[in-house]
């Protein structure tokens, strides 16, 4: 079985107390619960029969243990179609020292041996949406988990740049951006984040949000003008900027018709960013610590209780299922270890033949299997800022597009027709503002302000 997902919720405010803790881990059990009846299970037993969306056999375990005042509860969904296509969903609620925690994760593999590839579209599990549509706050570790937010105005296109450079964030933030014309494709930030939640955060900035960004991170992370950004976790201004892959309007619109690119783009990102989090997210560590506590109670309890050979007799079987149950964990565990170790001899074997590339000068842009270049659609260059900088003599021109409390935000500009320039003795904000987007450049020749040219203001300045 191979992981192709994975989810954790965290509950971390007011979980002080263990009364409110027992309590929180009830009604999410029950939340929990409810979304099995409504796969047609008749009621919450230890294991039975539920119906699959595709008619494939499905059935389904419940798991417990308990410890003191912590607690955990795993339900567990499996499906195997008729073509031999193995599913399976686990979700688990664990009631720990200090918080509650709800831990998922999709498997998918084969019911027997067969050398051949393994296709899924995983899809976020609905009782994921149902956890987080309450009106309760999620988290992982520091990290909120939102759902879809528009941003609007320069200063909280501030705040979200400083979101993106938390060095404690943990989960990918996408920006959507609009332009005059809206997103780049139908509601494709509802998509989105509808896709991902759980596992990434999904914002749409308008245009001066975006400002802000351009602003605080530079034009290579920018995202404005309609277009679509995925920004990884532990962001620094000096990354590489196609580490943070960016689809432009023209992008996206060049891809065909819009309701086929929407949904190859969508299931793209759903697959880039579930493929994360199934290698990224880490399961919590009281799981286990509660099972050996609770099993080493009921074996103490049982071997106290036991006056006869039929109590040895049973307290033998439990340890030789308890000593199933543990072989069984450590198989699968080895077969992660297995899959991962295979990854790796995989990137090994991709970065050599990359070395091969580059001494041959046949390095491309990007590379994709032939299968994956029909489907996918590729991000765009990063954009970049001319580095020439204004030369001797040269005029340029500035439209002032934002105010912030120490200087002015200032784009180039083509100019205007107006002859009305008059001299800018003072203007501090704008001088500062066309310094910092000229990389601290101050030595211009003359600068003059346009009287005629209003929401704004015009600049001419000659280096």
């Amino acid at each position: 079985m191979q992981k192709i997902a994975a989810y954790l919720l965290e509950r971390r405010e007011g979980m002080d107390s263990p009364q409110a803790r027992a309590e929180e881990a009830t009604r999410l059990r029950a939340t929990i619960s409810e979304w099995l009846h409504s796969k047609g299970a008749k009621e919450t037993t230890p294991s039975g029969t539920y119906n699959a969306e595709d008619g494939s056999h499905a059935t389904f375990t419940i798991e417990e243990a308990v410890d003191g005042d912590r607690s955990w509860w795993m339900l567990r969904l499996e499906e195997l179609t008729d073509q031999g296509r193995r599913f399976v969903t686990a979700v688990s609620v664990t009631n720990g020292s200090e918080i509650v925690a709800v831990y998922a994760t999709m498997e998918v593999g084969s019911d027997s041996t067969s050398i051949d590839r393994v296709r899924a579209d995983p899809r976020c599990p609905k009782v994921v949406r149902a956890l987080l549509n309450g009106p309760d706050r999620w988290f992982q570790g520091k990290c909120e988990l939102y759902r879809l937010r528009s941003i609007e105005g320069f200063d909280a296109g501030e705040d979200l740049v400083a979101e993106l450079k938390r060095p404690d964030r943990t989960v990918p933030i996408i920006v959507v951006s609009e332009d005059a014309q809206g997103v780049a494709l139908t509601d494709l930030h509802k998509i989105l984040a509808y896709d991902l939640a759980g596992i990434a955060n999904v914002v749409m900035v308008d245009a001066l949000a975006a400002w802000a960004l351009t602003d605080g991170l530079g034009k290579s992370l920018s995202c404005y003008n309609g277009a679509v950004r995925l920004y990884w976790p532990r962001l620094s201004i000096e990354d590489d900027p196609f580490r943070h892959p960016l689809w432009t309007r023209q992008r996206l619109a060049s891809g065909g018709e819009p309701s086929d690119v929407t949904e190859r783009f969508r299931r793209q990102l759903r697959g880039v960013i579930m493929h994360a989090a199934a290698l990224g997210v880490v399961r919590p560590q009281e799981i286990d610590s509660i099972r050996a506590a609770s099993s080493t109670r009921a074996f103490a309890e049982m071997k106290a209780k036991a006056t006869s050979l039929a109590d040895y007799a049973e307290l033998a079987d439990s340890y030789a299922n308890e000593n199933g149950q543990l072989r069984k964990t450590n198989e699968e565990r080895q077969q992660q270890v297995e899959q991962l170790q295979a990854r790796i001899a995989g990137l090994e074997e991709e970065r050599a033949a990359l070395l091969v590339r580059v001494e041959n000068a046949e390095v491309q842009l990007k590379y994709r299997e032939p299968e994956a270049l029909e489907k996918e659609i590729p991000p765009d260059p990063a954009p970049t800022q001319d580095d020439s900088g204004p030369q001797p003599d040269e005029t340029r021109f500035y439209k002032k597009v934002h105010s912030t409390p120490k200087y002015d935000m200032m784009e180039r500009v083509g100019g205007c027709d107006h002859t009305s320039w008059q001299g800018a003795h003072t203007a501090d904000k704008a001088k500062k503002g066309i310094a910092k987007l000229e990389k601290g450049r101050t030595d211009w020749k003359q600068i003059q302000h346009c009287g005629t040219c209003t929401g704004g203001g015009m600049w001419r300045v000659k280096w």
